[in-house]
């Protein structure tokens, strides 16, 4: 009886040491399921704050790059149209250093020995741009003509009614014009000559490199040098009588200022 009391007891014994152990090992490894849930969300919240400072810094690269641009944009717009279309008017005045070649057709000492001359220049001229590109017309008066082995001077004023294509670009605050085209040259007057007579119309080929310096939206200052390549249709009046020339060609550099008026 008292063996079966021990055993009893024993049995009682080991059960609670059991359930004692078990216990203990569930506190354990909930205690650890905490502490890991507790890492994972530390790691996953390092993770995202890692991720939103990496999207934040791109997100204030990118808006500078932006506000750069529109600030350019911005630079580039000039009068009332915008960057990509306008309107301006360049008023010119300058001084030309004209040469006239002549072919005569026997020794003509007055023509033959001719030499540069200069004379005065200025002129409108109206600019359409589009996207950097510009189609330009207007109206420039320019004395030409030569000087004579005499040294007397052979003057022929003209009217030009220019028809140029241009290309424009921005170095910093100076806006590059580059411009070529045909051009009409209507003959105003000519000082008598005993050798020969010039047509009434003179075409030829004219090309500019200007730059323009504003001062702000819709004024700059300009500066530019022209060349001219006429009498590509003969400029010498073949109807008239005595002439000592059978073609006239003329090659005339300019050198021109100005303002330009941004519309």
């Amino acid at each position: 009886m008292h063996y079966k009391i021990k055993s009893a007891a024993n049995i009682l014994f080991l059960n609670s040491f059991m359930a004692v152990l078990f216990l203990s090992a569930m506190s354990s490894v909930q205690l650890n399921a905490q502490n890991d849930s507790l890492q994972k969300t530390y790691s996953d919240t390092a993770y995202y704050s890692k991720m939103r400072d990496s999207l934040m810094k791109v997100y204030t690269e990118q808006n500078k790059d932006y506000e750069k641009m529109m600030k350019k944009q911005e630079s580039k717009k000039r009068g009332l149209g915008s960057s990509f279309f306008g309107l301006n008017l360049d008023v010119i005045f300058g001084v030309g250093f004209s040469n006239t070649e002549f072919d005569v057709n026997g020794d003509t000492t007055g023509l033959s020995n001719a030499t540069s001359k200069t004379g005065p220049m200025l002129g409108v001229n109206v600019n359409f741009n589009l996207i950097g590109f510009a189609i330009s017309t207007g109206f420039n008066y320019s004395s030409k003509g030569f000087s004579s082995g005499s040294s007397d001077q052979v003057n022929a004023n003209y009217l030009n009614i220019p028809l140029m294509f241009a290309f424009n670009f921005d170095i910093g605050k100076v806006e590059m014009d580059i411009a070529a085209g045909p051009y009409v040259g209507i003959l105003l007057s000519q000082e008598k000559s005993e050798y020969y007579a010039l047509k009434n119309i003179d075409l030829g080929i004219v090309g500019t490199l200007q730059g323009a310096y504003f001062f702000n939206s819709f004024v700059g200052a300009l500066l530019g040098v022209k060349y001219e390549h006429g009498g590509l249709n003969n400029m010498i009046d073949s109807e008239a009588l005595n002439s000592y020339a059978s073609s006239v060609k003329s090659r005339n550099w300019f050198i021109y200022s100005g303002i330009k008026f941004v519309l």
